[in-house]
């Protein structure tokens, strides 16, 4: 455990790090937008697009998901064989999740982590993953709110990588990150009940 601990530590503070980069703002920067002061206020995908289009959206989207796919990814080579090499990797991969929901370069301000927890997903239970993305798009064509698919996904994604995925470690990670992103959509829940959350299909 010691030699777990020793060699995973580096990889846990450089995922937080990484994960800590707010793309979002770097996306909108040349436009002069400051996407935490424009539309809903969330420096992440779904707002980007609102406010510069779905292309500069999605792209912000795929810069979430690398920053949390690669440190897991290099996570994975570089613990692998290790005994407890799946705790690891799992704190790495909830390491980028909390740098973009508490980034240290925007004094703890950050987005909802979805992406990012997919990202995380991808590298540590794919199938998972795979089962989600049609829930998410289901709940947004039915709904009308990306909040509902995102919320429908993070409630989803325990009970299937418990299924799925015969390693404690991200099972727990998981609920964690399932729970965070719950906790961070308050707000949009708020809206929701009172009827005043931002159907994507008004944008």
């Amino acid at each position: 455990m010691s030699n777990l601990i020793y060699w995973s530590s580096p990889l846990i503070a450089g995922a937080y790090l990484l994960g800590s980069v707010p793309f979002a703002l770097l996306v909108c920067r040349p436009f002069g937008v400051d996407p935490r002061r424009a539309g809903s206020g969330n420096p992440g995908a779904t707002n980007v697009a609102r406010l510069l289009g779905k292309r500069w959206g999605f792209l912000t989207l795929v810069l979430d998901l690398g920053k949390a796919v690669f440190p897991v990814w290099l996570a994975k080579k570089w613990l692998a064989g290790m005994p407890g090499a799946s705790w690891g990797i799992a704190a790495a991969g909830f390491a980028a999740f909390l740098g973009h929901l508490f980034p240290v370069y925007l004094r703890f301000r950050g987005g909802k982590g979805v992406a990012s927890a997919a990202g995380v997903l991808l590298v540590v239970c794919p199938k998972a993953l795979a089962l989600l993305i049609p829930l998410f798009v289901i709940a947004v064509a039915l709904s009308g709110y990306v909040s509902v698919g995102s919320l429908s996904a993070a409630a989803a994604a325990p009970f299937l990588v418990r299924l799925l995925s015969p390693e404690p470690a991200y099972f727990l990670m998981t609920v964690l990150m399932s729970l965070l992103i719950w906790i961070k959509h308050r707000e949009n829940l708020r809206r929701l009940v009172r009827g005043e959350e931002k159907s994507w299909r008004k944008n």
